[in-house]
């Protein structure tokens, strides 16, 4: 009898618990529906607006560049994120593109990409620019992806870049 007695109280505890997670749930996700949808954190202390997409020597050779690539029925893209163009197979591989850009990516109507442009200024002359275009050079290479490399100058010839871009050279 003493083990019948000792096995209805195991039991109880038991039901008892149970019952009491369940009641704990219910409870939780009555408090998750009552919870307010907006935080009260304030951004501007984590981020800054950007005034401009582009630097005024990116802006002055977009505008000739978007010319030549108008009257080669291309489209042209500004600041396309490098996992835009590029496909990781791991996650460690992602990381090392996912904060990097190209600052212009021309493509075909139907968006294939034919080329890509990146626009060389006075930056591209430290250590850390430098290191980051040896490797965007070597992976574009390694991938066939067309980069060219263009230097800041003060003018550009619209059918200079419509040559460069139709025979693909190097410059």
């Amino acid at each position: 009898m003493l083990y019948v007695i000792l096995l209805l109280i195991i039991i109880i505890l038991i039901l008892e618990k149970l019952i009491n997670k369940r009641n704990n749930k219910i409870l939780h996700l009555d408090k998750i529906k009552e919870m307010p949808e907006t935080t009260e954190i304030n951004y501007n202390n984590y981020y800054e607006k950007k005034e401009y997409l582009l630097t005024k020597n990116e802006l002055y050779f977009y505008k000739t560049l978007k010319q030549a690539t108008d009257e080669l029925n291309l489209n042209l893209f500004v600041q396309v994120s490098l996992y835009a163009i590029i496909k990781n197979k791991n996650y460690k591989d992602f990381n090392k593109i996912k904060s990097k850009s190209i600052d212009f990516v021309i493509t075909e109507k139907n968006c294939k990409i034919k080329l890509c442009i990146e626009l060389d200024d006075t930056t591209h002359k430290e250590t850390k620019r430098i290191e980051r275009d040896e490797f965007l050079s070597k992976l574009f290479k390694d991938l066939n992806i067309k980069l060219i490399r263009i230097k800041v100058n003060n003018y550009y010839s619209i059918e200079q870049l419509k040559n460069i871009i139709l025979n693909e050279n190097k410059t």
